[in-house]
């Protein structure tokens, strides 16, 4: 798992010149889910319990990522304002569900409201994608030791939901580096696949019969 920032280096310029287009994915969840601090310590690696993180209003990352086949894809990451809580305050803004590629939406497993709330993300993202393909993945954040009854019961709410859902789910603690690999692999992998082989068997068969001497 190889996750880099954007790069200042002319090779590094090079680099994602050569790759193609960037993928836009979307963070959402309840403030003080750790949206901010999985970024952080997804691509720079300099979060730890003494960080400091203020309230998001907007912040976008750019990452290279690579993927489960071995290639590198650039992603651009827009770390959204904290939602509030109740309907109105739990529906992201228009414009974020107009550009997204995919999404990552975030809970803390200590908060079942902040699983409530993602419930209603996705019935708006399902509702407003206008028939576009996503990719959403649903991350709980362990945040910090827990009372374990709740934990293991909003869990797993959130791992059957997902599995309704066909997203993937993931526990993830953003003190912990590693345990962020597996979901953001899966999640670029899912959003730049491997282009298909098309064949066309019209063609061929027209090429063949061109190329066939006539016997009559």
């Amino acid at each position: 798992m190889r996750v880099e920032r954007e790069g200042l280096s002319p090779k590094k310029q090079l680099l994602h010149q050569r790759m193609g287009k960037t993928t836009r994915v979307v963070v959402c969840g309840l403030k003080a889910v750790g949206k901010t601090a999985i970024l952080e310590q997804l691509i720079y690696g300099n979060i730890n319990k003494s960080s400091e993180l203020h309230a998001t209003i907007e912040d976008i990352y750019v990452a290279t990522i690579e993927t489960d086949r071995g290639t590198r894809e650039k992603v651009r990451f827009y770390d959204t304002a904290g939602l509030g809580g109740g309907r109105e305050q739990s529906q992201l803004a228009r414009q974020y569900l107009g550009l997204a590629d995919g999404y990552v939406l975030v809970y803390d497993p200590d908060r079942p409201e902040s699983l409530d709330a993602l419930v209603m993300v996705k019935k708006d993202i399902d509702h407003n994608r206008d028939k576009k393909e996503v990719t959403v993945i649903v991350l709980g954040n362990r945040m910090k030791p827990m009372d374990v009854g709740n934990l293991e019961n909003t869990a797993s709410k959130a791992a059957h939901w997902a599995a309704r859902e066909k997203i993937r789910h993931y526990e993830v603690n953003a003190m912990d580096r590693t345990s962020l690999y597996e979901a953001f692999v899966h999640l670029a992998s899912k959003l730049n696949p491997p282009p298909n082989k098309s064949t066309f068997p019209q063609l061929s068969m027209v090429r063949k019969s061109i190329g066939r001497p006539d016997t009559s």
